[in-house]
């Protein structure tokens, strides 16, 4: 970074580029301009293919390009030029690392019709899973599912790699499609739990988290589900290409590698990025400031491997001043042309930064200037004592500047301030809380103590069953016999009325057999007492009602009352009923829970912790007031509630978080004082041995490397230390104060060494 200084002023060229995203229904243009060394975005916009990329015709393909292009290019003037473009294509675009020969000829049409000037491309999808890592600090194993309008396509990514990508038609909801295509992904034994979502134009999170997943899908446990911002393929890309042309993005921590304020050493062992790029043709590159051939000229296009675009820009591009200068700081390749001794004895004897030896050269102008005035003014002098003769005013400037410049360099310190966002994971797993077995996360085992108190109460409800109460309806029928002979029925046989009420006889009777004319036989008869069945005034049934005798189909027995029935009566009531049983042997287990906490917590030692649910109560010496069945408008229950309850010991539970946490955790730290539990419910009690379902939340912090981010800042300016940090992942906010506050002098940090940190935690 240059320090804006009056003798140092210089001014800088700007640089357009254009950064073309091709998707599965719809084209994105970024335009980003390039100063110094630093990019930033300067418009975006996108337009929809009728149905897809792929279907597209190359009148529909070039159209949709141009009209993305030309509103990206709106807010430009009309003497600015975006012809270099960088393209961010599909994964099924690219083979071996070169793009196929028909997207290849759809690419170098658009790159005629439209006057653009292919530079590289990259993979999309690639380029997502790079910034992810650069953001969170490691590299990324998930699933990254792209939602389009009408398709989905879903990348399983491991480490930071692409290893298989699948696309289909959205078929219903995106999750469901989502859901289907993992299920033809082939050889893996686990899915990455975390899912990751963009694409689409509204916030699919919830509809994800509610999707109930496959079974037959490999997940350890259920996935974490995030959305990423909308354009965030494009800020991928870009991302990328300036990794790759040595560029920083603005907001962005500087790219790893790039050899601008850095020593030669530390850039030529600075890892490149993760992007896959294509290579070129071995002719393609002649020397180091040669240009990528254009898609006429070569079949296939791309950032080089391992080399920065940087290195094949164009000498019509930039003046040969500032191409020169370009070339000695921004490139890998030129730092790779320096002796390795030298660059070993750089390392070690750690040079003072450029912003440094910037100053000192602005310094022995300034002492120059002193100097000079100390010799103009060595005629003028001034007696202070006894013939002793100083030139003080001259004398006294230089001696102020060179102690103010020994105090900059060498005298004041650094505290840098990061107020970190904590990141909340949460994780629900069946674990056993056992007295007897030790913690073993692999094994969901929680070594507990199991503790019981047993309580005294009383509660009351209302009574709810119903009960009918009332007399059966008697009478008098006689019986009819027309069979062959005489037939007794017995007490209790049962005869039903016209209109099926059922009643029995109340004694045993003979009935003669029929007598008179065989032609016209009277039936036999006899008189006999009867009572309903069921009690109710319905069964006090009018006189001349005929019954049917047990089941003779024949009807050859009969029955008939001649006088009406009486004394059927009926009412209802309300009684004690087994609902309200149970209702209050729940009641008072519910009255007497908090209570039976308290106690509890008294008789476990300060370092152990109840679970919030108790794992069983029992009711004993119980005492109602009524019995089920009987009468009563109220009934009331007396007895002792005996509570089980499980303890364990914090450090137990943290130990146990940290195993279960871990593929979540990555290179992040787990703040202990954030771990959270919650027992869903306890599934089932065996033995000793309690199943619960547990939910286990922590906060996870950044792991801050203090000495690395140090040498990172050191020598720069209070604004890009602050700019730099609050673009590490979950940094919220960073300040720097320096002490001494020396005025005039610019406010770069100290060395590494007069710089410390202090991390605040907002959770």
């Amino acid at each position: 970074m240059k320090i804006s200084l009056p003798f140092l002023d210089k001014k800088e060229t700007l640089s357009y580029f254009l950064v073309l995203v091709l998707r599965n229904n719809k084209a994105s243009a970024v335009i980003f301009e390039e100063a110094g060394g630093t990019i930033k975005v300067v418009n975006q916009a996108s337009e929809s293919f009728a149905d897809s990329i792929e279907s597209a015709s190359e009148e529909d393909f070039l159209d949709v390009l141009d009209k993305a292009i030309s509103k990206a290019e709106s807010i430009l003037s009309d003497n600015v030029e975006t012809q270099k473009t960088i393209f961010g294509v599909k994964e099924g675009w690219v083979e071996d690392s070169r793009i196929k020969k028909e997207y290849l000829a759809k690419l170098k049409k658009a790159s005629d019709e439209l006057d653009l000037v292919p530079i590289g491309f990259l993979i999309t999808t690639e380029a997502i899973a790079h910034l992810l890592a650069k953001e969170e600090g490691a590299p990324v194993s998930a699933i990254l599912a792209e939602v389009d309008r009408d398709y989905v396509s879903v990348s399983l990514i491991r480490a930071g790699k692409v290893v298989e990508t699948k696309t289909s038609k959205l078929e219903g909801k995106a999750p469901d499609t989502v859901d289907t295509l993992l299920k033809h992904f082939e050889n893996v034994e686990v899915f990455p739990s975390r899912v990751i979502i963009f694409g689409a134009d509204i916030d699919l999170t919830q509809d994800f988290i509610s999707h109930a997943w496959s079974k037959t899908l490999p997940f350890l446990h259920l996935p974490q589900i995030s959305n990423l911002e909308q354009g965030f393929d494009a800020k991928a890309v870009l991302s990328g290409a300036a990794s790759e042309m040595g560029f920083q993005v603005l907001g962005e921590s500087p790219r790893e590698g790039k050899a601008q304020e850095e020593t030669p050493a530390e850039t030529n062992e600075a890892p490149k990025g993760e992007e896959e790029v294509s290579p070129v043709e071995e002719e393609t590159i002649e020397k180091k400031t040669s240009t990528a051939k254009s898609l006429e000229e070569s079949d296939s296009f791309g950032f080089i491997k391992e080399q920065d675009i940087a290195d094949v820009r164009t000498s019509e591009s930039m003046a040969p001043e500032q191409e020169a200068e370009d070339y000695v700081t921004t490139t890998a390749g030129a730092i790779q042309e320096i002796p390795q001794e030298l660059q070993v004895e750089q390392s070690e004897s750690k040079p003072l930064s450029s912003n440094a030896s910037i100053l000192l050269t602005g310094a022995k102008k300034v002492l120059g200037k002193v100097l000079a005035v100390t010799r103009r003014s060595a005629s003028k002098r001034y007696t202070f004592s006894k013939g002793n003769k100083f030139t003080l005013l001259p004398l006294g400037i230089f001696v102020i500047f060179v102690v103010t410049l020994i105090l900059y360099f060498f005298g004041r310190s650094a505290v840098v301030t990061l107020n970190i966002d904590a990141r909340k994971i949460s994780q629900t797993r069946d674990v056993t809380f056992s007295p007897v077995l030790p913690t073993d996360a692999s094994k969901n085992i929680i070594a507990a103590q199991f503790v019981d108190i047993t309580e005294n109460g009383s509660v009351s409800t209302n009574a709810t069953g119903k009960k009918d109460i009332g007399t059966p309806a008697k009478g008098t029928v006689t019986m009819f016999n027309n069979g062959d002979g005489s037939v007794t029925f017995p007490k209790g046989t049962i005869i039903t009325s016209s209109n099926n009420l059922k009643f029995t006889l109340d004694k045993d009777i003979l009935v003669a057999s029929p007598s008179g004319d065989a032609s016209n036989p009277s039936p036999g008869t006899a008189n006999v007492s009867v009572t309903a069945n069921d009690i109710g005034t319905q069964q006090n049934l009018p006189s001349n009602t005929k019954f049917s005798v047990g089941t003779n189909p024949l009807a050859v027995y009969a029955a008939k009352n001649d006088n009406p029935f009486s004394g059927g009566t009926k009412k209802s009531i309300t009684v004690v009923s087994s609902i309200d049983i149970a209702k209050l042997e729940s009641d008072l287990a519910k009255n007497l829970e908090e209570k039976a906490k308290d106690d509890i917590v008294k008789k476990i030692s300060g370092e152990k912790i109840l679970l919030p649910v108790f794992a069983s109560h029992t009711l004993s010496k119980k005492d109602f007031n009524k019995k089920e069945g009987d009468e009563a408008s109220q009934v009331t229950l007396k007895a002792d509630v005996n509570f089980k309850s499980i303890a364990y010991s914090k450090s137990d539970m943290v130990s146990f978080a940290k195993e279960a946490l871990k593929e979540d955790i990555s290179n992040l730290a787990l703040n202990e004082g954030g771990i959270s539990t919650d027992v869903r419910e306890i599934k089932k009690v065996q033995g000793n041995d309690v199943l619960t379902s547990l939910e286990i939340s922590g906060l996870l912090l950044p792991r801050i490397e203090q000495q690395n981010l140090a040498k990172e800042i050191s020598g720069k300016s209070t604004k890009f230390a602050e700019n730099f940090l609050t673009s590490i992942g979950q940094v919220s906010s960073a300040t720097v104060k320096i002490s001494p506050n020396i005025p005039l002098l610019p406010k770069n940090l100290p060395g590494a060494g007069k710089i410390k940190f202090e991390i605040k935690s907002n959770e």
